[in-house]
């Protein structure tokens, strides 16, 4: 009986580990230049063990956990900076998975470092539909370039962010993400659908105490450990990679009806002054010394799509509109990404809307142009002067796997706007010295749209970057939007020659006027009727002294 049970005792670890099963991952989370956490979880209570290396045949270096868990969580340490790993994964001695070319990892670049790197970023992704699986396949199709980064604006699971809804719709390998999530690390924030099963808007918890599979599945930087000022928890976080500094923010920290808890300040009935993640964002964009900046969330502050921010109930769009975009745009930051409108829209160079859409004034548009570099309209900000730094692109990329076919569309700040039913899609960063490229990629592989932002080291020159230049007043159009005719108006200060000029979205244009002009006002009347104007974007281009003033109108009808 003694030796019974001793065969029993040997070969009842062999007889579990063969049933054992990876149901979760593996997949990476809070690179750093020198760290890394790989988490995955088991269908039964094993040690975990990360067996890893930079050659794939010697994978020489290990790190082991004994507790026997189901959700394993394994931090690498003292590696080295961008360089590249293979590992797989173990309990105790026995091979669960990985060993080959598809379990990999690069650390991040030492910080501060000026190399090119990619982005890939998506939005309301996770509904197990075609639509996903489709905009997956076509971004990992798209070209060989390597994936440093992996960004989620939110709403990352539907209906209600549940476990049972992330395991089959976010970590599964048919319409999900299990098998990119072995090599490329994902920073994620959360949406509105996300937060259904962390702080339903109908009971809210403290920020603070809020707890649920969104934040039980990431594992994001608390302490600073890859740069930015530390938060002590994973709602919302920075860090740094090469020459860009990134902030991950929380739009869902509201609460109606409790101010304390009311961090981004949504509620209408008690005066808002600042919270713990204003004064967090505050001290994080003083204390960057990266020259890019790219802040993600999911709300936006500026959408005409599948939602419109300037409707009354999207408290929660105001809150990031009002609180929130003053401060970004405070500290210079480049580019905003966010999802929830189930559509791509893209901005010019603006700043200073922070209101609704009714307080919109040509002159927040600074470079009213198409962004795209072929063209010789790429956007550009000067890194010293009075102005540095102003103006900021808006990105909305709610349609990774959601989508809305016939949206309004009539937001004065965005140039290009897609919502048809093969346009979900996602977005691609491309950051390499002092260039920014941002691309949408739909789901059948084609570029939508690409558009590029320069650093330049210097004092913007007269004119650039500016709406008006000391020859003129205000450049005056309206209404705008608008239907049938418009007016165009503008003060000389002096004897002008002028041309006025309108350009539509492939570069067409259509003569206003071109002549002498004496010292006053002036006022042309743009009909869309006698000019055969078709609905969509066009561009009035006003050029004297020298300098070319451009400002966007919108033909609705």
């Amino acid at each position: 009986m003694k030796k019974f049970y001793f065969l029993l005792t040997c070969l009842l670890p062999v007889f579990v580990h063969s049933q054992m099963t990876v149901t979760v991952g593996p997949y990476l989370q809070s690179p750093t230049p020198s760290s890394i956490k790989i988490l995955w979880r088991t269908d039964l209570l094993c040690a975990s063990k990360i067996v890893y290396g930079t050659d794939l045949a010697n994978l020489n270096l290990s790190v082991t956990d004994t507790m026997p868990v189901t959700k394993h969580a394994v931090q690498l340490t003292n590696l080295a900076p961008y360089t590249k790993y293979f590992y797989a994964v173990y309990s105790g001695s026995v091979f669960l998975e990985g060993a080959d070319s598809t379990h990999w990892f690069r650390t991040f670049p030492i910080a501060g470092t000026n190399l090119p790197f990619r982005a890939w970023v998506i939005g309301d992704f996770g509904k197990a539909n075609e639509k996903q699986k489709n905009v997956r396949d076509a971004y990992v199709n798209f070209d060989s370039v390597e994936t440093n980064l992996w960004l989620w604006l939110g709403d990352n699971v539907y209906d209600d962010g549940t476990e049972a809804e992330y395991l089959t719709k976010v970590f599964d390998s048919i319409n999900g993400y299990r098998n990119v999530m072995k090599h490329w690390p994902f920073l994620p924030c959360p949406g509105n659908h996300d937060y259904n099963s962390v702080s339903p808007v109908v009971s809210p918890v403290s920020p603070l105490s809020q707890t649920g599979p969104y934040l039980d599945f990431v594992d994001v930087y608390k302490n600073g450990e890859a740069g930015g000022v530390p938060t002590g928890h994973e709602l919302f976080y920075s860090y740094d990679y090469g020459n860009a500094h990134f902030i991950s923010m929380n739009s869902e920290l509201g609460s109606l009806f409790n101010a304390s808890d009311d961090w981004n300040g949504v509620s209408p009935f008690f005066t808002f002054t600042s919270s713990p993640f204003t004064t967090w964002l505050a001290q994080d964009l003083q204390q960057n010394t990266k020259p890019w900046v790219i802040a993600y969330f999911h709300q936006p502050p500026y959408t005409a799509g599948s939602h419109d921010s300037g409707t009354w109930w999207e408290v929660y769009m105001k809150s990031m509109r009002e609180r929130f975009t003053p401060i970004l745009e405070q500290y210079g930051v480049d580019l905003v990404l966010c999802g929830h409108s189930h559509v791509y829209e893209r901005s010019m160079l603006v700043r200073g809307l922070y209101s609704d859409v009714s307080s919109f004034n040509p002159s927040m548009i600074l470079q009213n142009r198409s962004g795209v570099d072929a063209l010789g309209e790429a956007y550009t900000k000067y890194t010293q002067g009075a102005n540095a730094n102003r103006g900021t692109v808006y990105v909305v990329n709610g349609n990774s796997g959601s989508n809305d076919s016939s949206p309004p569309f009539d937001h004065p700040y965005m140039f290009s706007e897609y919502g048809c039913d093969t346009c979900c899609g996602s977005f691609v960063l491309d950051i390499d010295s002092n260039r920014l490229d941002g691309r949408h990629i739909d789901m059948g592989g084609v570029e939508r749209d690409h558009f590029t932002i320069y650093k330049i080291d210097a004092v913007a020159p007269s004119g650039v970057g500016e709406i008006n230049g000391d020859w003129i007043s205000e450049l005056k159009i309206k209404p705008n939007p608008f239907s049938g005719s418009t007016q165009l108006s503008f003060e000389l200060a002096k004897n002008e020659t002028i041309k006025i000029q309108l350009i539509d979205v492939t570069g067409k244009t259509v003569e206003i006027f071109s002549g002498n002009l004496t010292k006053g006002n002036h006022s042309y009347e743009i009909d869309a009727k006698k000019l055969s104007l078709a609905k969509g974007i066009y561009v009035v281009e006003m050029t004297g002294a020298g300098e070319t003033l451009a400002k966007k109108i919108l033909h609705i009808e």
